[in-house]
């Protein structure tokens, strides 16, 4: 029997890492066990999933209290499973609220500990990071400033890049796409992304369609618009939306990206799907709205003028924001029009797109991973 690695992952965002990091770990270990928390992605990567925390996906303190009995029970199982297998590393990814209390756990049993995708120390709470030096053997992170930040503390990091840079793969022919969607009739195509939670669908989908209303008024016959469907979540949540407006948008239901390589501009939920759109070098506009209790806490803990994974990124504001209140149907519809509307300013933000592919580094970050991993399992 090989050595046993429990890896642990607590959104559907890191589920999908996880499997990309599975494949590459039973690749250059074939006898390795894998097992952990995680979903259907992980899964079907050959982990034994022993729960599966991405069924309660929330944001924010205030969604998370609503939830805490099912977290808490998911924690117990966690230290449980520590107890019952004792396995030989353990592997956490992102999901800091949970995962950083875990590692405590996983410290004082001796058990060795990577940390896979950091905790937004540089937006919020940088004394995490001492938290972090105290309960993890290493950090592997995703961005070059992350590696800065980890070495400044001592704490021993390795920059892999970030495995959208390999996993962010279209059709080529981008034709072939618009084809298969039913949108190549040669008008400008306005894509949707209202969010991967279904929380954020509810809330930011009814807003996207009534912005994409107010745009399809300006631009009579001449857009047509794409709503990207995230493939976990039930078709219920949209229909009730769509049922109530008159856009009427295509659907895209694979996340392929073929769907979003298809659009010409994209309104788009802030998150990971940011960095998949510029990665694409489509041009966007980020939205975001919340609870107004979290907003209002956010906005004391946050240290960062941008919230947009991509301006961040940057360094500097690339693609404009829309936060809270801003992000309303009429503020929204101006702004993808203004953009819709300036060439050279689409032009200008995809070439800052290309500088920001650069500095995710090369394409291999889930194998650079997995071999990280391997040398510290080497050490138990």
């Amino acid at each position: 029997m090989g050595s046993c690695v429990f890896i642990l992952a607590g959104e559907s965002s890191g589920d999908l890492h996880g499997a990309h990091l599975a494949k590459e770990l039973k690749t250059l270990s074939p006898r390795l066990e894998l097992t952990g928390f995680g979903g259907a992605e992980m899964r079907a990567a050959g982990v034994e999933i022993l729960e599966d925390p991405t069924r309660i996906a929330v944001i924010g303190l205030f969604e998370v209290l609503r939830h805490l009995s099912d977290f808490k029970r998911l924690f117990r199982r966690a230290v449980q499973i520590l107890d019952e297998r004792r396995p030989d590393l353990v592997v956490l990814i992102d999901y800091p609220g949970f995962n950083l209390r875990f590692a405590r756990e996983v410290r004082k049993r001796g058990i060795r500990l990577v940390y896979y995708i950091s905790p937004q120390i540089w937006a919020w709470d940088p004394g995490r990071i001492r938290t972090i030096k105290r309960r993890v053997d290493r950090m592997l992170v995703l961005f070059p400033f992350e590696e800065a930040l980890y070495k400044k503390a001592g704490v021993p990091v390795t920059f892999v890049g970030h495995p959208l840079v390999e996993q962010v793969r279209p059709n080529p022919r981008r034709i072939e796409a618009l084809e298969s969607l039913g949108l190549a009739d040669g008008l400008p195509v306005i894509g949707l992304l209202p969010g991967s939670r279904e929380v954020e669908v509810r809330r930011l989908l009814p807003v996207l369609l009534a912005a994409g209303e107010k745009m399809k008024e300006a631009l009579p016959s001449s857009a047509r618009f794409l709503l990207i469907k995230a493939p976990h979540l039930p078709w219920e949540i949209y229909q009730e939306h769509l049922r109530h407006s008159s856009l009427n948008p295509k659907v895209a239901e694979r996340w392929d990206y073929d769907g979003i390589h298809a659009c010409d501009l994209v309104l788009v939920a802030s998150g990971t799907a940011t960095l998949e759109c510029a990665l694409l070098e489509r041009p966007m506009v980020i939205v975001y709205k919340t609870s107004w209790p979290t907003y209002l806490l956010s906005r004391l803990l946050i240290r960062i003028p941008h919230i947009g994974l991509v301006n961040v990124v940057a360094g500097r504001k690339v693609v404009p924001e829309l936060i809270q209140r801003e992000a309303n149907p009429s503020r929204i519809a101006a702004e993808a029009l203004a953009l819709r509307n300036d060439a050279r300013r689409r032009e200008k933000m995809k070439e800052d797109f290309v500088e920001i592919r650069r500095s995710l580094g090369s394409p291999g970050a889930s194998r650079r991973a997995a071999e990280a991993i391997l040398a510290e399992l080497n050490k138990s």
